[in-house]
């Protein structure tokens, strides 16, 4: 097949801002499009290969696979396998269960969906997932197990072969867009990860590669849109950001961009094509696979090892070690094998075949074992299974789903003294609600009291607050509005609020290592006017101080535990285990007072016109008012940066004891 140059050039305009978007270089907040490119490029090569050699009687599944070997796994394998010597000897072990996860999946092409199940490709720790790029090589290969099949099927299949493959191809790119809207917002982690969603943007350089290619452009016109497709590009870079709901309809932007910078190129010399094919693009182009997979590894274990982001020299030393090695790997791994100056076809299957269940038996004994515990010594392990300490309490709850719309499936659990009693009052929040539940169950057992609680992940105890982030995968004003009609209908007299306040009115804290989407909130006042973010925090929690004493009920509130800039048992794992202060992890009550000002000004204007009942974590937490503590007797208060380990609750639960002793 033809090489055209200026598709390296397309290469380096589509890594490039790949990487400076996980270095936060540039302000390239939208960086993360030049993947969209990659499986555009992707798609219309291959494709255009594939179709080439049907169209010639030459196309061969076995030739097919031992190009993609030597194209995609001698630098896979290089990353794999230095990765899994610093996980091991950097990770601790709840972080090494997850790697080895990823790496399993890997072994199998199908990383995208242990990445699924997570929270999203913007979600923390990122840090703790060295492989997660490796959810693009994922979705490419699943593509390449199917597509050449049906190509090769239509071309025998139909006597009009060209125009069966293309109805298809549109067809199959209809419903693949289809399914990435229709799921965007209802799923959109697997959305972002997998196969099915992001089919059609390898679809859509097969379009190109299968039919409009053949539609030759005028030099006007190609200039035109190849100038169009260059900046639509670079705006997608710079306008887009954590918060755009992607892929779905914005991805559409980039993929058809990138199809217009191809097609306005293949036959006609234009100015962009001049650019591109200049020395320094082309040359980054060359090197876009491996500086593709080293930079993140890079990026990810130094993040890990200094509990925060590299400092922006320390940044340019990670970028330019990842040139050096991208180049190396190109000259002295990737060209070699590529061109078949090593390693025959039969060798290449068998030590391909060897390289992947070596990985994948390195990932079982990971997964095996639990993430390698035996490499530390009980200080560092008590410190790093916060999640799975319960302080030996047995709490007994019985908890069932409503079955009921209004509700979402979320359950009402019930605990305390008599779980069959008439509930004393009802625990209400998000997961912050859920990590303080255990205080709140042997305090009601201490005190003789039955409980419910009603806990859903995301969605705060606030009527009519709905997540304005693109996460629509359920209603929080829908579920409000249903534990309000549970209060009424069983006459319940006491509720204690618990959610993570600054987060839906702030978004997140600058220096936090949290980077998922910001999860705010937005609020329909009476006459129709949405609200944001602070706005509509203040408006959501006057109306629900509001109706809630309207019903005749006693309010408290839990003001937030002092949220953290690191995930505290992690990180203090790794202080105990390399030697570090881990009192250096700690944060000032006075950054803690910064942080939460305008939430504690909301609440004080509340509390003026409703008689609420406020329960501060800082008392607790911040003996003295000086720094905040993050631990207690060799354990983590935390199991990330905001919620509380088990331990971390039961050892606060006295900050309970007033709410508790009204109802005694």
């Amino acid at each position: 097949m033809k090489h055209y140059s200026f598709i390296d050039g397309l290469r380096a305009l589509a890594i490039l801002p790949v990487v400076f978007f996980h270095f936060n270089v540039a302000h390239m907040t939208g960086g993360y499009v030049g993947v969209d490119v990659f499986f555009v490029l992707s798609g219309f090569l291959i494709t255009g290969l594939i179709e080439r050699q049907i169209e010639l009687g030459q196309f061969s599944i076995v030739g097919f696979y031992e190009r993609r070997c030597r194209r995609i796994l001698p630098p896979l394998f290089a990353t794999c396998f230095f990765s899994v010597i610093a996980a091991y000897f950097l990770f601790m072990p709840h972080d090494y269960l997850q790697f080895s996860r990823v790496l399993g999946g890997m072994s199998f092409f199908g990383s995208n969906f242990i990445l699924a199940r997570w929270t999203g490709y913007f979600a923390h720790p990122d840090s703790s997932k060295p492989l997660l790029h490796t959810w693009s090589l994922a979705v490419e290969e699943q593509f390449y197990v199917f597509f050449p099949l049906l190509l090769v099927f239509l071309s025998k299949a139909f006597k009009n072969r060209i125009a069966a493959t293309r109805t298809a191809v549109y067809l199959l790119f209809g419903v693949s867009f289809g399914l990435s809207i229709a799921f965007l917002h209802g799923s959109p982690a697997k959305t972002f990860y997998l196969l099915h969603t992001r089919a059609w943007e390898l679809l859509a350089g097969a379009i190109l590669a299968l039919h409009l290619k053949h539609v030759k452009l005028s030099r006007p016109v190609a200039e035109a849109i190849s100038v169009f497709g260059l900046v639509t590009i670079l705006l997608c870079v710079f306008l887009y950001n954590r918060n755009t709901p992607f892929p779905g309809p914005a991805a559409l932007p980039p993929c058809v961009a990138t199809v217009f910078l191809l097609w306005a190129n293949i036959d006609c010399d234009t100015f962009v094509k001049k650019i591109l094919e200049s020395k320094p693009a082309a040359g980054i182009g060359l090197i876009s696979y491996g500086l593709y997979l080293y930079h993140w590894p890079l990026l990810a274990f130094t993040h890990y090892y200094l509990n925060h982001a590299p400092s922006p020299l320390l940044a340019a030393g990670l970028i330019s070690l990842a040139f050096v090695l991208s180049i190396f790997s190109y000259f002295y791994i990737e060209q070699p094998i590529r061109a078949r100056r090593v390693l025959k076809k039969n060798t290449l299957f068998v030590l391909s075949g060897a390289g992947l269940v070596a990985f994948g038996l390195v990932a079982l004994v990971g997964v095996h074992t639990r993430g390698l515990p035996q490499r530390f010594d009980q200080a560092v392990l008590r410190y790093a299974s916060a999640k799975d300490y319960g302080g030996n309490v047995h709490v007994p709850t019985e908890c069932a789903a409503t079955g009921k719309k209004d509700l979402q499936g979320v359950e009402i659990c019930k605990f305390g003294a008599s779980t069959s009693a008439h509930p004393d009052f009802l625990l209400w929040g998000d997961s912050h609600a859920g990590a303080l539940s255990s205080a709140v169950e042997v305090g009601a057992r201490q005190y003789k009291l039955t409980g419910w609680s009603i806990v859903k992940s995301g969605c705060p105890s606030l009527i009519g607050a709905a997540r304005a982030d693109g996460f629509a995968d359920y209603s929080c004003p829908d579920i409000a509005r249903a534990v309000l009609n549970i209060i009424r209908r069983n006459h319940i007299h006491t509720v204690l609020l618990v959610t993570r306040w600054d987060m839906y009115a702030l978004g997140w804290e600058k220096g936090s290592d949290e980077t998922t989407r910001e999860p705010f909130i937005s609020y329909r006042t009476k006459g129709g006017k949405r609200l944001l973010r602070g706005q509509a925090f203040a408006a959501a929690f006057m109306a629900t101080a509001q109706k809630l004493q309207a019903m005749g009920v006693t309010v408290w509130v839990v003001k937030q535990v002092p949220p953290q800039l690191v995930y505290v048992s992690s990180a203090l794992a790794r202080a105990a285990y390399f030697g570090r202060n881990p009192k250096k992890l700690q944060r000032s009550y006075a950054a803690i007072i910064t942080r939460r000002r305008f939430i504690d000004q909301v609440m004080n204007v509340a509390a003026k016109q409703y008689p609420l009942h406020f329960i501060d974590p800082v008392n607790i937490f911040c003996p003295q008012h000086k720094t905040c503590l993050i631990s207690a007797d060799g354990q983590s208060l935390y199991t990330d940066n905001t919620h509380l380990s088990v331990f971390g609750a039961l050892w606060s639960r006295q900050m309970l004891d007033p709410f508790f002793k009204t109802l005694h």
